[in-house]
């Protein structure tokens, strides 16, 4: 009998244990549940909506065209965020994914027709003011828009949910859409191209493109995983064929615009490594009594690794060079090629017995030789010095003498006349190019060389 109570109250207890087991798993369900509050004929209705562009929208994406275009110029982050918050670009984006995700191909040509304007305008716009602006050289704010990456993908990605998870709900989230514009930065991108096609420079171009393809296309695709996840309705007359089209076309277009992306963060994480370890090299191995480097660049191609020393005071020996060399291996370095370029002080002493071979007559010639062209030249530094004064405004320093250049690999040495110039920031391509030009026609050199100082 006792046997019968017990087993009743295990049997009793396990079912109690199961109830609270199944109350607990469909609490977790509802926690994350994001289909029961769904407002499928208003979201729709926000979507076609968001598709219009005319009268109002086609101004205001211009303004903050020009918004974003001067918060680039000027690199002022506020201002570009502020660009990004009244674009209308995500409007059309959003309801391409809604045409793709109900197969209304009617919509779907409606939505990438005003996306392809209001793009093609937005690009217009940006030309146009890069075109007519005085400041012309690239600061971080246009620079991160030129090489995207995989994290790029996930950004849009995660926006893009967002996004149409806010536009879906009863009661709208007022901030995540503003957020979903500020994260995706569809407008900054374009604005880059922009600049890309008014300075010349065809990577920014073709780089702020790609990034703005990105988070079009994987904000689009998106908005359409999450239409069919939330069953909308779809449009009449689509068969299961066109369903499965379309669905291969999607799955298609992704895996080919985020391919590049996948290469991009690789190269841009390789690069990361290899500048993180050649300035941990050159920080041990080239603190040095008598020499100290003024210039360095960390320099890699997916064919060259190279490290470019710019160093002044005493020369360094080939043994101390050699040595150096060798340390290369220890930061995982191989492969890489050091180039050390110095100012000579004083003659080398490798020159010594030539000159004791000499007569005291000729060395006397000579040494005469070179006061006087050391004159010269001191005559023609200075007075090529105030010029630069008055051309080149935007240079903050330049020191001239000549430059000793021992390449590692090579193992050769090449001596010659250059200048160290450190340009302030606000200067020009265009500028630099001019100075080079003119440093050579004023020197009567077919070959100088010009390290820029950062």
């Amino acid at each position: 009998m006792r046997d019968m109570d017990t087993m009743t109250t295990k049997r009793r207890s396990t079912k109690q244990n199961t109830e609270t087991a199944t109350i607990n798993v469909f609490a977790l369900k509802s926690i994350f549940r994001i289909s029961h509050d769904t407002d499928y004929h208003g979201t729709v209705e926000a979507l076609k909506k968001g598709i219009e562009f005319r009268g109002l929208s086609v101004w205001t994406l211009i303004f903050a065209v020009f918004i974003a275009s001067i918060g680039l110029n000027t690199n002022s982050t506020a201002v570009i965020i502020g660009a990004m918050l009244i674009s209308p670009l995500m409007g059309p984006i959003m309801g391409f994914g809604l045409a793709l995700g109900t197969y209304d191909f009617e919509l779907l040509k409606r939505a990438g027709r005003n996306l392809l304007i209001m793009s093609v305008t937005s690009l217009l716009a940006a030309t146009l003011y890069f075109l007519i602006s005085p400041l012309s050289d690239a600061r971080s704010e246009l620079l991160a828009r030129t090489v995207p990456t995989i994290y790029d993908v996930l950004i849009a990605v995660f926006g893009g949910a967002t996004g149409i998870m806010a536009v879906s709900r009863k009661d709208k989230f007022s901030n995540a859409i503003p957020g979903v514009a500020i994260a995706t930065a569809l407008m900054p991108p374009l604005c880059t191209a922009g600049y890309g096609i008014a300075n010349g420079n065809w990577s920014f171009f073709f780089g702020a493109l790609y990034l703005y393809l990105i988070n079009s296309i994987f904000i689009g695709i998106t908005t359409y995983a999450f239409i069919r996840f939330f069953n909308f309705r779809k449009a009449t007359g689509v068969h299961a064929s066109t369903e499965t089209k379309v669905r291969k076309y999607v799955f298609v277009t992704a895996i080919l615009v985020m391919l590049p992306s996948i290469y991009m963060a690789y190269d841009v994480v390789s690069k990361a490594t290899f500048q993180k370890r050649a300035r941990a090299y050159v920080a041990k191995n080239f603190s040095l009594e008598n020499s100290r480097v003024i210039n360095s660049k960390y320099i890699k191609t997916p064919t060259t690794k190279r490290i470019e020393l710019t160093l002044i005071g005493e020369p360094l020996s080939d043994e101390m060079i050699g040595q150096f060399k060798k340390e290369l291996a220890t930061y995982d370095l191989e492969g890489t090629e050091l180039i050390i370029i110095q100012a000579e002080k004083g003659n080398r002493d490798e020159d010594a017995p030539e000159h004791e071979s000499q007569s005291k007559d000729e060395r006397i010639i000579q040494l005469e030789q070179e006061n006087r062209h050391l004159q010269s030249r001191e005559r023609l530094v200075e007075s090529v010095s105030k010029e630069i004064n008055v051309l080149f405004p935007d240079i903050d320093s330049v020191s001239y003498g000549d430059l000793l250049t021992e390449n590692t690999r090579s193992l050769q040495s090449a001596k010659g006349p250059g200048f160290l110039v450190k340009w302030k920031s606000s200067a020009k391509i265009a500028d630099k190019k001019r100075f080079e030009i003119y440093i050579r026609l004023r020197f009567g050199l077919e070959k100088i060389d010009i390290i820029e100082l950062r």
